[in-house]
């Protein structure tokens, strides 16, 4: 399962939201981390995970 780990971690958006004041990039993070725990309750439940090309994030 591919993480969603690009740049940012859970430790680090304190700083993104109070420092750099980027709440896209927090955003970004957290639509990639539910993808990725979809794909684990998938995996976890022994079902196919989604291809990349069937996934959609949309963004404001």
């Amino acid at each position: 399962i591919p993480t969603s780990k690009e740049g940012i971690d859970g430790s680090m958006v304190s700083q993104v939201y109070y420092q750099e004041d980027d709440l896209e990039r927090i955003a970004r993070y957290c639509g990639r981390d539910v993808v990725v725990t979809a794909q684990l309750l998938l995996r976890l439940h022994q079902m196919p995970l989604i291809s990349e090309e069937n996934i959609i994030i949309i963004e404001n």
